[in-house]
């Protein structure tokens, strides 16, 4: 074997181990993610829970198919890598299309979740909805503290009353905002990190199976 076969198997290897790795972490981000947006992603009618559980399936094949291609490389088998190569081209193309439609999402989420807000707030039936997201978030009201007494939950407490000067000073339209913008976009840098190893890991595959052919 020569110095580029043997580098091409070895990087293949490391570049599998790493798309583990990331794997675990994806799963890992978007698990917390899901349950760190309970509070409010019933109000995104549970788009932030679909963006999540597709995430952490994707994680989970990245992981799996990272031993196919270890195993491929460790027993030089042609058939194995080439299989490797085909699936991993197959979930790239399903990371594009996943990533253009958070995209999409990411716009029309900014334009509607003023109105969501604003919806969520202004109905009786979401009071203890209400609550959790102003004590999670440590805000209150839409935009902010609006009246000389609020709810309890404006300063963090289940009970009781919160003045205009104890309360948190930060409305919960910016506040869930941010926190909607900056999972988004950390779990988009993370799947964009997973796509440029996999496409590495696909290039290398591909040569070495076509090196393993070449000799038997």
């Amino acid at each position: 074997m020569g110095f580029c076969e043997c580098t091409s198997k070895f990087a293949l290897f490391l570049f599998n181990l790493i798309c583990a790795l990331l794997g675990i972490v994806i799963i890992a981000f978007s698990v917390i993610t899901n349950v760190h947006g309970k509070p409010f992603k019933d109000m995104l009618d549970g788009q932030l829970s679909t963006v999540s559980i597709s995430l952490i399936v994707i994680g989970v094949l990245v992981f799996l198919i990272a031993f196919l291609g270890c195993c491929g490389a460790i027993k030089e088998s042609n058939c194995m890598l080439n299989t490797y190569a085909v699936i991993l081209c197959v979930l790239l193309i399903v990371q594009v299309a996943l990533g253009i439609t958070a995209f999409v999402y990411k716009n029309n989420l900014e334009s509607e979740m003023d109105k969501l807000v604003v919806q969520a707030f202004e109905d009786p039936k979401m009071t203890d909805f209400v609550d959790e997201i102003q004590i999670d978030l440590h805000c209150c009201g839409v935009s902010g503290p609006d009246q000389l007494v609020l709810r309890a939950s404006c300063c963090g407490k289940t009970s009781g009353t919160c003045s205009l000067i104890t309360a948190y000073q930060q409305g919960c339209k910016d506040k869930i905002h941010d926190e909607v913008m900056s999972a988004l976009k950390t779990l988009g840098i993370v799947a964009i990190v997973i796509a440029i190893v996999e496409l590495l890991c696909v290039i290398f595959a591909f040569c070495l199976a076509t090196t393993y052919k070449r000799w038997r």
